[in-house]
């Protein structure tokens, strides 16, 4: 009996230890993991100084931390000690946009510490997440009397163009070569007249260079006009003209139609209607600038006071090589050319 029960207290014993022991390897375990992650925290994107900061992700330290709360609901949350934290994910899927490739500090940056290949596991999942819960949220072309009348109001003002809403354009979004095997849109679509491939996106923005619609659903080779005369915004303004009399300005590209007007074609030094495209142009340089501004939501940074200057460069203007002529005697164009010409008599009464 002496002797079982001498063994039975040196396995309780040894049990013990090994309870110690193993509580030791924990609490150093823990200890060193937490040791990483202050080393990982001390060096944080945060730490950069602010130009650095600006020049590698394209807005303040402020606006990343706000998309990083806003998007943080919904992006998976890796509990395992060594995943990927929601910031990571979100700053790098910011600088890789912001950059616009991985060769230029996104894989491997030391201060948000993911390779290559975990930023490109990530950046999928952060742009869907963007797409499905901020777009929307952010990108709202106005509805509200109000909306409109604040809108209308400042281009009066300043411009003296009544019933504007916004101003359009198109960019040409850069992408890599897609498969020449798609039915629909083969690879040389996507050329643009500049010669690379591309999305011909189209923006409506207003006077705060506020984007309120965007379509990037067309090749680089697409038109500008042949997407405008897709654009559910088109449908929108042709139902609601006859009751609020409002319209877009948009360039040379676009045909003039009662609710899109667009300048003068080759006017006279002087004459009204070359006094009608200075107002005109002035006013639609809110989205030449507001294209040099893009950004990673850049709506966002509008919200968070964190917008570039005006200074910054920006699209350059349509090309006048491209001008498609638009048949002048349909209905649409006719009165289109006379709400124009009533704003053009408008800006040289009160010249």
């Amino acid at each position: 009996m002496n002797n079982n029960l001498q063994f039975n207290i040196r396995l309780l014993l040894d049990e013990e230890v090994r309870e110690i022991q193993y509580n030791q390897e924990q609490r150093t375990l823990c200890a060193t993991l937490k040791i990483e992650r202050l080393l990982s925290r001390s060096r944080s994107i945060y730490n950069l100084p602010d130009i650095e900061f600006r020049k590698s992700y394209r807005m303040n330290k402020a606006t990343l931390e706000r998309i990083i709360v806003e998007l943080t609901p919904f992006l998976k949350i890796n509990r395992r000690s060594d995943g990927i934290s929601v910031e990571s994910k979100v700053s790098s899927a910011v600088r890789f946009l912001a950059q616009g490739a991985y060769q230029r500090g996104v894989g491997k940056e030391t201060n948000i510490g993911l390779s290559q290949p975990s930023v490109s596991r990530v950046l999928n999942e952060v742009i869907d997440c963007i797409n499905l819960h901020l777009l929307h949220k952010y990108i709202k072309f106005p509805t509200s009397p109000a909306e409109k009348q604040k809108i209308k109001n400042w281009f009066r003002t300043r411009f003296h163009i009544p019933g504007v809403i916004g101003v359009i354009d198109g960019s040409q979004i850069g992408i890599f070569p897609p498969s020449t095997n798609h039915n629909q849109y083969p690879e040389f679509v996507y050329v643009n007249r500049k010669g690379f491939h591309s999305i011909n996106t189209q923006l409506i923005v207003d006077h705060t260079y506020r984007i309120l619609n965007v379509n990037a659903k067309f090749p680089g080779s697409t038109h500008d006009s042949h997407i405008w005369k897709m654009s559910l915004v088109r449908n929108h303004l042709s139902n609601t003209y006859r009751r609020d009399h409002e319209w877009l300005l948009g360039d040379s590209g676009y045909p003039l139609e009662p609710w899109l007007l667009t300048p003068f074609n080759n006017p006279g030094d002087g004459s009204p209607e070359s006094r009608f495209n200075v107002k005109f142009t002035s006013a639609r340089s809110v989205v030449e600038r507001a294209i040099g501004m893009l950004k990673v939501l850049h709506n966002i940074c509008i919200d968070n006071f964190d917008a570039v200057g005006e200074d910054e460069e920006y699209d350059e203007p349509y090309n006048a090589n491209d001008l498609i002529h638009f048949p002048a005697g349909n209905a649409l164009h006719t009165e289109g050319n006379n709400n124009r010409s009533e704003i053009m008599d408008y800006i040289n009464r009160v010249q």
